[in-house]
């Protein structure tokens, strides 16, 4: 945990460590070479962690990889060392007067290795990450008590407590990829520990302060019963488990109260000119002054506007909004403070100006429209996808580059990134600048290649794809967690979403690859991108940028590796997996999409899907038009060819 710039202590140390190191090996008991090096590794960090941050959180992040690493192939007390050296490291991060910008990520990254090695079944007791609290142990912890007899209710007290502290976020919206919309969800997410309570991920992130954001707070009493019904065996009290938490908290288990009517469907339709966009000018107004309390961080009143469907279905005070009457509704009646109960919104803010409340409510006026996406689309994404439409190819592309190296400063924010801007595509990562500079380069090309394919006379995304390069997999499986919200899985190397006004691809570059198997890596994380900044489902952005790329580069090792991973997968996952994102192997999912895709979408009908899309229609509709075939029946042809063929 030393470094060159930091104390002279580091080649001293070093060397030191060199000359042990054979007769540590030569010891019978590992446990106490493992320990000695601990030692060593440990009084070097108490020196470099303060002179040089940026170094330490570097190493800290390798030590915390090479430890899942050494526990996956069994090798328990190196685990445990590496594991010990990086919490060593993270003690003098959180002794500091200042915590460096990268602790925190660093102590979630460690609390989930912990958890790593509790699943594994290696004792860890006296090992606890620094600055959260030590889960007790094995032997401390209460059996659960599965059934009916729980001392704590969950639809009566579990259930309101998750709603009124976490339902914005994760019950109606689905906040960094973490969604708990009934007890069932929630215990499928892993979040819960049945019978260790403080050693549960949800209590976890409650006593840290990382949950609820927005300045939130969980009371002591509150943090209390959620331990108490964790520890009895986290029970289910009510008939359905699959029934919404917000349902249960009301008191129903079908439908809405009456005051309350659920929402009716809403379909993108297009405008005419002059009237009011959702996306361009009503969704900004509403993700900058009302998502913090209303579907951000936190849900005032039950009103989430995590997204159009969320805000159509009101909040504790009824209906927010009714369609074709602007002046009545609740929601302009509140952000004019007329007429209302209470206080005027956005609360301790300035007002909005008129013209922001008269464009909200002739929008209403108008029938309460949405004009892209779908109404369950993120309002993030739905700003993301009006400012696509509204701005100019370069005024995009700079918000664009922006936005993506905000995201990687949130993943990664001990190392300045680099980045190379050609056509089309921008580049971001911590190659060394020459290396970036030749993926860059192969970038381009691919994403050129991928417009002939398709074809399209424009960019391939406007105002370009971002693309995310790593060389190391620790940097790879950080980004990962920061995006996804979840530990990489095991075997992957690339990846691809959306996140605000940022459409991605991920790879970890292989060391000493050549060009040729690279190219096919980038164009399916690009073609990916493209298409899910589109808003299509992410098993046919999957499946299109899988299906370009091999085309591109059908003879290169990687394109020959998916096409018998393909041939594979078409057996094994389920159809309707598929198409509703429930494959659990990453790896088969892609091969299965890609597969599918590839088998009823040539270059120009991928392009015509493109085109449709852009030009207003819903994926459905342009799926229909270009394929002559709903999802199912095409993935139904698909598997049953493949099955013909065995």
């Amino acid at each position: 945990m030393t470094s060159r710039r930091s104390w002279p202590y580091a080649e001293a140390m070093k060397r030191a460590m060199s000359r042990t190191a054979p007769v540590l090996r030569g010891w019978r008991d590992r446990r106490i070479a493992s320990l000695v090096l601990v030692w060593c590794l440990a009084w070097g960090a108490a020196w470099s962690s303060a002179a040089d941050p940026a170094a330490a959180a570097r190493t800290i992040r390798e030590q915390l990889d090479q430890s899942a690493k050494l526990l996956d192939a069994g090798r328990n007390d190196d685990a445990v060392a590496a594991f010990t050296q990086a919490l060593q490291g993270l003690g003098e991060m959180a002794a500091l007067p200042r915590r460096p910008a990268a602790y925190k990520p660093l102590a979630d990254k460690a609390a989930g290795v912990r958890r790593r090695f509790e699943k594994a079944g290696v004792e860890l007791a006296a090992l606890a990450v620094p600055g959260r609290p030590q889960p007790p142990t094995t032997a401390g912890a209460r059996q659960p008590q599965i059934g009916g007899g729980a001392a704590v209710s969950f639809s009566r007290q579990v259930a309101p407590i998750l709603c009124k502290s976490c339902g914005g976020c994760h019950v109606t919206g689905k906040k960094g990829g973490f969604q708990m919309v009934s007890y069932q969800g929630l215990m499928q997410s892993g979040m819960v520990q049945r019978g260790a309570g403080q050693a549960s991920r949800l209590v976890d992130v409650i006593l840290t302060g990382d949950m609820p954001r927005g300045g939130g707070k969980v009371s002591a009493a509150d943090v209390d019963t959620l331990v108490r019904w964790i520890d009895s065996g986290a029970a289910y009290d009510a008939a359905d488990p699959s029934v919404g938490l917000d349902v249960l908290v009301r008191g129903g288990a079908a439908a809405p109260p009456p005051s309350r009517p659920a929402a009716a469907a809403v379909n993108a339709v297009s405008l005419k000119p002059g009237e009011v966009s959702f996306a361009i000018d009503v969704a900004p107004v509403l993700a900058t002054h009302c998502l913090k309390c209303h579907g951000g961080d936190e849900t005032e009143n039950g009103l989430s506007m995590a997204n159009l469907e969320a805000l159509l279905r009101g909040g504790r005070e009824g209906v927010a909004v009714v369609p074709g009457k602007g002046a009545t509704s609740l929601l302009v009646r509140k952000i004019k403070g007329a007429d209302i109960e209470g206080q005027r919104m956005p609360l301790n803010a300035p007002p909005l100006s008129d013209a922001a409340i008269a464009t909200i409510e002739k929008w209403i006026d108008e029938g309460a429209r949405l004009d892209m996406l779908t109404a369950k689309a993120p309002l993030d994404n739905l700003v993301a996808a009006g400012r696509m439409r509204s701005l100019s190819e370069a005024d995009l592309g700079k918000v664009r580059v922006t936005a993506a190296e905000k995201l990687w400063r949130r993943a990664i924010p001990d190392e300045e990134p680099v980045i190379e801007r050609r056509q089309g595509v921008v580049v971001v990562g911590n190659l060394p600048p020459q290396r970036l500079a030749e993926v860059a380069d192969v970038a381009e090309k691919a994403v050129a290649a991928a417009c002939r394919e398709l074809p399209v006379a424009g960019p391939l995304l406007k105002g370009s794809v971002v693309l995310y390069v790593v060389g190391k997999s620790y940097d790879f499986s950080t980004l990962w967690q920061s995006m996804v919200g979840d530990e990489r899985p095991r075997g992957v190397s690339s990846h691809f979403g959306v996140a605000g006004e940022v459409a991605y691809g991920a790879i970890l570059v292989p060391s000493g690859g050549t060009s040729d198997d690279l190219e096919p890596l980038v164009a399916e994380s690009a073609v990916a991108a493209a298409f899910a900044g589109r808003a299509v489902p992410a098993w046919f952005a999957r499946g299109a940028g899988r299906a370009v790329a091999m085309r591109l580069a059908p003879e290169s090792s990687v394109a020959r590796e998916w096409k018998v991973a393909s041939a594979a997968a078409a057996s094994v996952v389920p159809p309707a997996d598929l198409l509703g994102g429930h494959v659990a192997d990453p790896l088969a999912a892609a091969a299965a999409a890609g597969g599918l895709v590839g088998s009823i979408g040539t270059g120009a009908r991928l392009g015509q899907m493109l085109e449709r899309i852009d030009g207003g229609m819903t994926f459905e509709d342009a799926f229909a038009k270009t394929f002559s075939a709903t999802p199912a029946q095409a993935c139904a042809a698909w598997t049953a060819k493949a099955a013909k063929r065995r």
